[in-house]
């Protein structure tokens, strides 16, 4: 993709149909936490201009505890629960949902179970305000995800939006899907370097149904992104890189000092 726009002096965007925006929400990320550290965590990110930020999770976190610090110490901060299907079964789920409701900052939550188990995400979805959410990742093989299930999803009534993460074309096709069922989505990642970030930035400005905070924060915890030139990214917000193709260049200085291993095909 990025070779074609370049050789047409074009972005990787116009391949796409053209910006519908020239940024792309971003939200902050932290993996796992303990609740001691929520507070400094939050207070971080939200004097960085983040809005938004997204949390692992499990059964044993006081994710209740958490959204109310994070309340407390962040005003008008909203918050991604993600369990990764750890919440195991509906009363777990919903003894949370409801007091997770009462403090009013939690955007959404991602896969709290089994995603095959479509039927709770829809009993779920009815029984609380807060937006369920399905994360569909092509790259994840071995667990069998597709683009169907974002079909099967919103045929099911089972969810208010997904999390996409997907090459150029898949995350345009599924875009399009969520858009036609009028549902948001965001692009998700792998704590990935500078020039798939690049691709993921191209990928929401161009889908008009990519509105909630998409994760792009690799270097954010990352000490390079391998890129000349990092992204430019403004929290809330990501900027779409300027130029032809991707609008980024390889740092070749940076991947010569990061190389662990080098192997020669002929």
């Amino acid at each position: 993709w990025d070779a074609m726009a370049r050789s047409r002096d074009m972005r990787v965007v116009d391949l796409l149909g053209g910006p519908v925006r020239e940024r792309v929400k971003v939200g902050a990320w932290s993996s796992h936490r303990n609740i001691d550290e929520m507070e400094d965590v939050v207070r971080t990110f939200a004097e960085r201009g983040f809005d938004c930020v997204k949390f692992k999770c499990d059964l044993d976190d006081d994710v209740v505890s958490w959204s109310r610090i994070i309340g407390e110490t962040a005003p008008g901060m909203k918050v991604i629960l993600d369990p990764n299907e750890r919440w195991e079964s509906l009363p777990e789920v919903k003894s949370r949902l409801s007091a997770l409701a009462e403090t009013g900052n939690i955007l959404c939550i991602e896969d709290p179970v089994s995603r095959w188990r479509l039927h709770d995400f829809h009993h779920l979805r009815n029984f609380s305000s807060i937006a369920i959410v399905l994360h569909v990742a092509l790259p994840y093989i071995a667990h069998g995800q597709r683009i169907k299930d974002a079909i099967q999803a919103i045929r099911e009534d089972a969810v208010d939006g997904f999390n996409f993460n997907c090459g150029l074309a898949h995350f345009q096709l599924l875009s399009h899907v969520s858009e036609a069922a009028e549902l948001p989505c965001w692009h998700g990642s792998e704590i990935d370097l500078g020039i798939l970030e690049a691709m993921y930035v191209h990928s929401s400005a161009a889908a008009a149904s990519c509105i909630w905070p998409g994760d792009i924060f690799g270097r954010l915890i990352r000490e390079h992104d391998l890129l000349k030139n990092p992204i430019r990214i403004e929290p809330p917000f990501a900027f779409l890189p300027e130029g032809p193709g991707l609008g980024i260049e390889v740092d070749e200085e940076a991947i010569g000092h990061y190389l662990t291993q080098e192997k020669v095909y002929t």
